[in-house]
């Protein structure tokens, strides 16, 4: 910003990052709720993921047992 007659710069108020928490619950059961909620996003993936394993593989199998045929 140019200044003119009299005017000052004057810097813009710093914003607050919105995705970071000041203050928060820091008691046991909460502490304990977050991480049974973060186990079970980790559990539903993982089980999604072999999941997807298991299919590929049955594929596969499938296509060899044609192959032999």
């Amino acid at each position: 910003m140019r200044c003119t007659r009299g005017e000052t710069n004057i810097p813009q108020p710093l914003q607050i990052n919105s995705g970071t928490t000041i203050m928060g619950d820091k008691s046991p059961k909460s502490t304990q709720k977050k991480a049974t909620q973060k186990q079970t996003t980790t559990d539903s993936a993982n089980k999604q993921k072999q999941a997807l394993v298991t299919s590929q593989q049955a594929t596969k199998a499938k296509a060899a047992a044609a192959k032999k045929k």
